[in-house]
C-alpha cells in the first residue's frame, strides 16, 4: 500500500452527527476522543488530517493571511518538504486560506502539541500564498488543479514525509470524500448518547455515490461513563 492507513477519529451523537448541540454536554466523550488520539500517537501514528475551517478555529488562530509582503513573487508549483519531523498536523486547504504564525503548533494537549505543519493545496492557490508558506517554512504539497485529488494526496504524503499511520479528524465533510474515495481503513467512533437531530452535520456529509455502500466489521465495541467506543475495519 502506498498511502498511509487512514483511521477515522471522531465524537459523534448515537444518530451519527458530529456537530450540534449534543457537543456542549459531551465533556467526558471529548476527553476520552482526546485519550484516543493521545494513545494513537503513542502507538506509532505519524500524523493528523483536518479542513481548513477545523485548523484555523482550533490552531491558526482567527484573521486571513497577510501576504501583502509577497505580492510580486512568482513560484512554481512544487512540492516543499521543510525537514522531517516525528508527528505532523496537516491542513486540506484548497485554495490556501489558513492563517498560520508558525511551522509547528504548539498546544496544552500533547497529543497536538509539537507537530509540524503540512498544507495540501490545489494548484489553483495563490503566488502569495504559496510565499506566506514558503517565509514561515511550512512545508506543503500540491494534489489537483482546482480541487484536493484524496489519492495524489494520500500518495504524496507516504512518498515525501513516510507517512504510514494517520488520524483523520476532520469534519463531516472531509469524513464523506475521504469515504466516497474509499481512503477509509478503520473507524474509531467516541459515542456520546446524545440525539443532535436535523441541526448536525452528518459523519458522512456530501456523499453522493450512487453505489456507496461500505461493509465494516466491528473490531472493538467498549462502554464507558454512559457512552462507548465502536472501533471497525473495512470488510471487502
Amino acid at each position: 500500500m502506498n498511502r498511509p492507513y487512514v483511521r477515522y477519529l471522531m465524537t459523534v451523537s448515537i444518530d451519527q452527527k458530529v456537530t450540534g448541540r449534543f457537543l456542549e454536554h459531551a465533556a467526558a466523550y471529548t476527553e476520552e476522543y482526546y485519550r484516543m488520539h493521545r494513545q494513537y500517537r503513542h502507538d506509532g501514528a505519524q500524523a493528523f488530517l483536518c479542513g481548513r475551517a477545523t485548523m484555523q478555529s482550533s490552531f491558526a488562530g482567527n484573521g486571513a493571511p497577510d501576504v501583502s509582503a509577497h505580492a510580486k513573487e512568482i513560484w512554481n508549483r512544487e512540492d516543499y518538504k521543510a525537514g522531517d519531523y516525528a508527528f505532523y498536523a496537516i491542513s486540506m486547504d484548497t485554495h490556501g486560506s489558513v492563517a498560520w504564525k508558525t511551522n509547528t503548533i504548539f498546544d496544552d494537549d500533547p497529543g497536538y502539541d509539537n507537530c509540524h505543519i503540512i498544507e495540501i493545496l490545489s494548484e489553483d492557490v495563490t503566488d502569495t500564498y504559496i510565499g506566506y508558506l514558503r517565509e514561515r517554512n511550512i512545508s506543503y504539497i500540491f494534489a489537483g488543479k482546482d480541487r484536493i485529488d484524496i489519492h495524489m494526496a494520500l500518495e504524496k504524503l507516504y512518498a515525501l514525509f513516510g507517512i504510514e499511520d494517520l488520524l483523520l479528524e476532520g469534519g463531516g465533510i472531509i469524513g464523506g470524500a475521504f469515504e466516497e474515495a474509499g481512503m477509509i481503513d478503520e473507524l474509531a467512533f467516541v459515542v456520546s448518547p446524545l440525539i443532535e437531530g436535523e441541526n448536525g452535520r452528518d459523519v458522512f456529509a456530501g456523499m453522493y455515490k450512487e453505489d456507496a455502500v461500505s461493509f465494516w466489521k466491528t473490531v472493538e465495541l467498549r462502554p464507558f461513563e454512559g457512552g462507548y467506543v465502536w472501533r471497525a475495519v473495512r470488510n471487502g
